[in-house]
């Protein structure tokens, strides 16, 4: 069930709200007025996302789509009870919002962007928006991504944090727009890469220890293609398999170590290359494994029922106590704080995996994407009729027996 903030206490507290978000983010918050319900639609970079899109319109709402903030701290806190229930999709949040005349906030890519780059929002985005007959306010969030970097264990790192409304369109308004028009709109609005914005407008973040737990992004050694082997301490972020060092600097850059890649976006993106060509080329043995898991079942009170390893293969994923899952039965795996997991299983089954260790528990997200992709296109190869020619040759060297079956045939239809 849709649910928002009191009317009432979220006025008194929005400006409060304001004020505490720029003195403690450096956020510069635009303020988006609409008259009458309207969808909230905003990328997703961090933690504080709710909060910092709630602030910039006057009406309450909650949001779908957000990766729900541990609950550690005032804003944080704050920001995950503003979140919907994870069984609330997109598409219901709004058939609800339409029908209660309240407003929704969505946030299209369903998770915060691994590497700083705005993430692909669903194709039907734009006519599910004007089927539900609500107005619109676009939000972009500017520079969020490294003010609470997704591997990051001490977070806020303030640094000229902006919101920007780049789009406010009444129900009729909205209504005139051709649905393509407005689906490419929508990606174009959304889109933003968070070291882009740092280079266009540079300004460093406060913070301390900047490279600490990187390794749950990034896995890869661009020096030697190790995988599980590169580990912080403080502003370093090292291989410890081939000796490779570099600095993560406050403005979101290397220093040192003769680093292919400009930014942890970029590396993020070369190492999921490296993912895509590992999924292609697995044999019968894992294609990723880590260690020092402990599993829950969800759907039995989050009764913990084991310990050990985590295996992808690549025709399933084993899970810690050995509960093997074919990999087509998940249908949803995502983050849970860096290095856990959550999976939902075609059965009905859901699971949340849990560590300690720093571990990039993103390869697993992407290694499932390029295997479901395998698979996909080996079932269009696999229903895709026989070429003419080869029936032809089929045909041809059948032999004289077939030739005379076929004529015999021929003679009894007649």
């Amino acid at each position: 069930m849709l649910r928002s903030p009191n009317p009432v206490l979220w006025a008194i507290l929005r400006p409060l709200l304001r004020l505490i978000l720029r003195l403690k983010l450096h956020f510069q918050p635009r303020r988006a007025k609409l008259n009458g319900p309207f969808v909230l639609l905003c990328n997703h970079a961090s933690y504080y996302d709710p909060l910092l899109a709630a602030v910039c319109v006057e009406r309450p709402l909650g949001f779908v789509g957000a990766d729900p903030a541990p609950r550690a701290g005032f804003l944080l806190s704050l920001a995950r009870s503003l979140c919907q229930p994870e069984d609330l999709s997109w598409q219901d949040a709004l058939n609800e919002a339409a029908v209660s005349g309240r407003c929704v906030g969505v946030f299209p890519e369903g998770r915060r962007c691994p590497d700083g780059v705005t993430g692909p929002i669903p194709a039907d985005l734009a006519a599910r928006v004007k089927e539900s007959g609500l107005g619109l306010v676009v939000l972009r969030l500017e520079r969020a991504y490294l003010t609470a970097p997704r591997w990051a264990e001490r977070i806020p790192r303030p640094g000229r944090l902006r919101a920007r409304v780049m789009r406010t369109l009444t129900p009729g308004v909205l209504q005139a727009v051709e649905t393509d028009e407005l689906q490419a709109l929508l990606e174009q609005d959304l889109r933003e890469d968070a070291f882009e914005t740092v280079r266009r407008r540079p300004g460093p973040y406060r913070g301390e220890r900047t490279a600490e737990r990187l390794e749950k992004l990034l896995c890869v050694c661009p020096k030697c293609g190790a995988v599980g082997t590169m580990e912080s301490r403080d502003n370093e972020f090292f291989c410890r398999s081939c000796g490779f060092t570099t600095v993560y600097t406050l403005s979101g850059g290397f220093r040192g170590g003769n680093v292919p890649f400009e930014n942890p976006g970029q590396w993020a993106r070369w190492q999921r290359g490296r993912i895509r060509l590992a999924c292609e080329k697995a044999g019968n043995g894992p294609i990723f494994e880590d260690g020092g898991y402990e599993i829950y079942d969800l759907k039995h009170g989050g009764e913990r029922i084991g310990a050990g390893g985590l295996h992808l293969y690549r025709d399933r994923m084993e899970l810690p106590t050995g509960i093997a899952i074919p990999a087509e039965d998940i249908v949803e795996l995502r983050l849970v704080g860096g290095s856990g997991l959550q999976m939902k299983t075609r059965r009905g089954s859901r699971f949340e995996m849990k560590t300690i260790r720093p571990v990039c528990a993103e390869k697993y997200l992407s290694a499932l994407a390029v295997l479901k992709e395998l698979r996909e296109s080996a079932a269009e190869e696999e229903a895709e009729p026989a070429p003419a020619e080869e029936s032809e040759e089929a045909a041809e060297n059948a032999g004289p027996e077939s030739t005379e079956t076929k004529e015999s045939t021929e003679e009894a239809e007649e």
